[in-house]
C-alpha cells in the first residue's frame, strides 16, 4: 500500500498563517522570490519544499522586525536597485531628493565630486550614472560598507573610486568641486524613539552622532573649506529639527547656507557655498 503525502499549502494559505506581518512586506519578499510583479503573484499555486522553508525563514526574520530589504538583499533607489546588507543603511526616498538637488545645482560639465559616508554607494552611483563626465569618489569609515558599495558600483557599471576615510581625511587642498553627504544625524537620546526595525537592525555607525546628532555634519563643515575649490558646494541631508544649529555654524564659519524641504515639508536639505 502506498501513502500519498498531504497536499502542500498554497501561497495564499501560507499568508493566512502570517497575520501578524504586514501583507505588503510579505508580498514584496514573495515577488522577489518568484521574480514576479506583485499584481501577478500566483497565490493559488503550491510552493515546493525549498521555497516553503524560505517562506518560514523570512517569516521568522520579519517577526524579529528585520527590514524586508535585508531579507531580500536589495533596495530600490531612483531607477536602479542596490544590494543591501546589515552593514549599510537602507536607502530612503528623501536621499533621492538630495541627489536631485545636486544634479539641479551643479553644472553639467566635468567636475570632481565626493560622496562622504557612502554606505551602499547609492548616492555616488546615481550621480555617476546621471553625469558620466563627473569624476566621482566616495569614502566611508566602514570597510564592510565599502565592500557593499564597490560591489554595487561594479554591478551597475559605475566607475567610482572608493576609499576608507574619516570624513575628509587625507584629501588634497582644493581638489573637489562638490561634496555630498548623508551622514549620521540621530542623537543617542533619540534611539528609543526609532522604529525597532531601524534601531535593532540598521548599523548604528551610520545612524548616530554625538551632540544630539549634529557632530559629524558640523565637523564636515569645518573641514570642507580646505578641500573645496572656490566655486565648490556642499550638499547635506540632515535631521528636520537641526537647521538652526547649522545656520549658526555656517555664519561662524563663513558659509552661505540655503535650506530646502522634503516632500513631507520638513527642512532636511542644506546647500553650502562661499
Amino acid at each position: 500500500m502506498t501513502h500519498s503525502s498531504p497536499p502542500r499549502e498554497t501561497w495564499r494559505e501560507l499568508f493566512a498563517q502570517s497575520s501578524g506581518i504586514p501583507a505588503g512586506k510579505l508580498r514584496w519578499w514573495l515577488s522577489d522570490l518568484l521574480d514576479c510583479p506583485l499584481t501577478r503573484l500566483p497565490l493559488d499555486s503550491r510552493p515546493d519544499p525549498a521555497r516553503r522553508e524560505r517562506f518560514f525563514d523570512a517569516l521568522r526574520r520579519l517577526e524579529r522586525n528585520e527590514p524586508v530589504q535585508y531579507i531580500c538583499g536589495k533596495a530600490p533607489f531612483l531607477d536602479f536597485e542596490v544590494r543591501v546588507t546589515p552593514n549599510v543603511l537602507i536607502p530612503r526616498p528623501e536621499t533621492e531628493q538630495l541627489v536631485e538637488r545636486v544634479l539641479k545645482q551643479l553644472p553639467d560639465t566635468p567636475l570632481e565630486i565626493l560622496d562622504v559616508g557612502t554606505g551602499s554607494g547609492c548616492i555616488a552611483i546615481a550621480l555617476k550614472r546621471a553625469r558620466p563626465q563627473w569624476t566621482v569618489r566616495a569614502v566611508d569609515l566602514s570597510e564592510k560598507a565599502l565592500a557593499v558599495a564597490r560591489e554595487n558600483a561594479r554591478n551597475l557599471g559605475a566607475e567610482i573610486s572608493f576609499s576608507q576615510a574619516d570624513l575628509l581625511q587625507g584629501l588634497p587642498p582644493g581638489s573637489v568641486d562638490g561634496i555630498v553627504a548623508n551622514l549620521p544625524y540621530i542623537g543617542e537620546a533619540e534611539r528609543g524613539d526609532l522604529p525597532a526595525e531601524v534601531r535593532d537592525h540598521e548599523p548604528g555607525l551610520a545612524l548616530f552622532a554625538d551632540h544630539d546628532g549634529t557632530a559629524l555634519v558640523l565637523e564636515l563643515m569645518r573641514q570642507a573649506r580646505a578641500v573645496l575649490r572656490p566655486s565648490g558646494q556642499i550638499f547635506l541631508e540632515t535631521g528636520e529639527t537641526q537647521s538652526p544649529v547649522y545656520r549658526n555654524a555656517a555664519a561662524e564659519l563663513g558659509w552661505h547656507l540655503e535650506s530646502f524641504r522634503d516632500l513631507a515639508d520638513r527642512e532636511r536639505f542644506h546647500v553650502l557655498s562661499y
